[in-house]
């Protein structure tokens, strides 16, 4: 399906077509762009997006592709109003608003600065790329496996082994494409989380609030919108190709696990 087709004549996008478009769009096929202030990214952005304040738009346009599809949301719809007609004007072909904005949002959300690691799971100190993907796969799949062992519910402990069964499968490519990854000292333990929490910490802070499959299910729901967020960065921010399409896939399995999860959440739900 053509989305940008159906929207061609007024220009907007709801955010519900907006989170149906982009669950159906493979990651780096369109911009996302949040013409929001840093504060308010850091706080709460979609997954993937784009961080180009309205008031800097108009100097920073190298930064994006005016061939590529579009879609500019702020907090309400206003910003991103006018951001869409700036790129309009600018002869951005395939431009959308997303009407009323990230308050509308009822999809996945991640959070923190756009220079800053995942949160609770990795250090700024890690010396490259590779290694902040790879412990952050460790990490995660400690934080899962810790869950597990907490619980005495059999159901429970096989669907958080499962999720640990994802991140295997994630570390297994990375050694694949950086083979020293295997044997790297500095990265065989988990990353520290946001402060230096080991995941353990992590647990014995927020542990009362992870009392049954559902909490688990939408934090780790939470864990995996920073993983495709990061992802969808580190693919932005290479220049390298062979890079950047190993890490757009790596952001598309993170996209699956999170409809995985989503699909778990309304089992429960219902």
């Amino acid at each position: 399906m053509n989305w940008f087709s159906l929207f061609a004549k007024n220009e907007n996008i709801s955010p519900d077509e907006a989170r149906k478009y982009l669950d159906s769009s493979p990651p780096g096929s369109l911009q996302l762009v949040d013409v929001r202030q840093p504060g308010e990214y850091q706080q709460s952005h979609i997954p993937g997006a784009k961080l180009i304040p309205l008031g800097e738009l108009p100097d920073r346009l190298d930064e994006l592709d005016p061939n590529k599809e579009t879609i500019v949301y702020c907090r309400s719809g206003v910003r991103s109003r006018a951001g869409s007609q700036i790129l309009s004007k600018a002869n951005f072909s395939q431009v959308l608003n997303m009407t009323g904005g990230i308050i509308g949002w009822q999809g996945y959300q991640a959070s923190g600065e756009e220079e800053l690691g995942l949160e609770f799971f990795l250090d700024a100190d890690f010396s490259s790329a590779s290694q902040m993907a790879f412990a952050m796969e460790v990490a995660l799949k400690q934080l899962y496996m810790l869950l597990a062992e907490r619980t005495d519910i059999q159901e429970n402990k096989q669907f958080l082994t499962r999720l640990a069964t994802f991140e295997d499968s994630h570390m297994a490519k990375l050694r694949a494409q950086y083979p020293a990854l295997s044997t790297n000292a500095t990265i065989a333990r988990p990353a520290p989380a946001e402060g230096g929490i080991e995941p353990e910490a992590f647990l014995a802070r927020y542990g009362d609030q992870l009392i049954d499959i559902e909490s688990i299910i939408q934090a780790g729901m939470m864990f995996e919108a920073q993983a495709y967020d990061m992802y969808n960065r580190l693919a932005d921010k290479t220049d390298e190709s062979e890079l950047k399409d190993f890490y757009l896939k790596m952001a598309a399995e993170e996209k699956t696990h999170l409809q995985i999860l989503a699909k778990e959440l309304n089992k429960q739900l219902n």
